[in-house]
């Protein structure tokens, strides 16, 4: 959490050159790269190597603050900070401003898909970025208290008829790979997932000749494996009853990296 800035250390922005601001940031973005990546740093040595070159008319806790202060912009940006730079309090909005130009123009774009959000499909597209990163990094801080946002859904209208007949044919048994459901619901009935064969999305039916029985895995399968569309045809093969339906499909539909949300509702 942010923390009150020390009198003695506050600096009128005016005081600080671009060229000063500038080195602090690099120096900034480097040393939380190698934190990210759960390499050691050492403050107090970039520190003093600032204030042997381009910061020599600082002082130490001046150079410090400043890193609290670019903490404090990261902060504001739901961005990672490096830990031991706790964001500083009443840090001006024209020193923000001026640090966040220097973020932009030093590194920030390798921090963003460390930024949080509430987008799933941005969400997806973040994780998979920093699961190809080498490594596995420093244990990320999180957030103790998730902010929430206020977001409108699609949904569709549903038969309860179509999804309670799919479900009782099946009768616990996935009809994607053969095996009991996974678990039992805490409505006391087996616990599978009815996915629509061909998505709702692309003007697929809500009938039980376009709807299966599945377990999560499979259902998962469905939207989000290599091989989903093989495994789609294989449905169609192996339940009698699915008849296939010529898709109409949206661009969203068609993104590759479209994120399976809600199996129960939408699929």
């Amino acid at each position: 959490m942010p923390v009150s800035s020390p009198p003695e250390a506050s600096t009128a922005s005016t005081d600080w050159t671009d060229e000063e601001l500038a080195a602090s940031v690099r120096a900034y973005v480097a040393m939380l790269r190698s934190e990210l990546a759960g390499e050691p740093i050492n403050k107090a040595e970039v520190n003093r190597q600032l204030r042997e070159g381009t910061l020599s008319a600082r002082t130490k806790s001046a150079v410090e603050f400043r890193m609290q202060n670019i903490s404090s912009t990261l902060f504001d940006l739901r961005l990672p900070h490096i830990v031991g730079y706790r964001p500083a309090r009443n840090v001006g909005s024209s020193v923000k401003l001026r640090i966040g130009q220097m973020l932009e123009a030093n590194g920030l774009d390798t921090l963003t898909i460390y930024q949080r959000t509430a987008d799933e499909r941005e969400l997806a597209r973040k994780v998979t970025a920093l699961l190809r990163l080498p490594g596995s990094g420093g244990v990320p801080a999180g957030s103790a208290t998730p902010a929430q946002v206020m977001t409108q859904s699609l949904r569709y209208v549903r038969d309860p008829a179509v999804k309670a007949w799919v479900l009782k044919v099946a009768d616990g048994i996935c009809e994607g790979c053969d095996m009991a459901a996974p678990f039992t619901g805490n409505d006391g009935f087996p616990y599978l997932e009815v996915h629509h064969v061909m998505p709702l999305a692309s003007q697929g039916s809500d009938t039980t000749s376009n709807c299966a029985a599945l377990c999560p895995n499979c259902h998962r399968r469905c939207h989000l494996s290599l091989d989903r569309d093989e495994f789609r045809l294989a449905l169609y093969e192996k339940i009698d009853r699915l008849v296939l339906e010529v898709p109409e499909m949206p661009d969203s539909v068609l993104d590759e990296n479209a994120v399976f949300i809600d199996p129960t509702n939408n699929s």
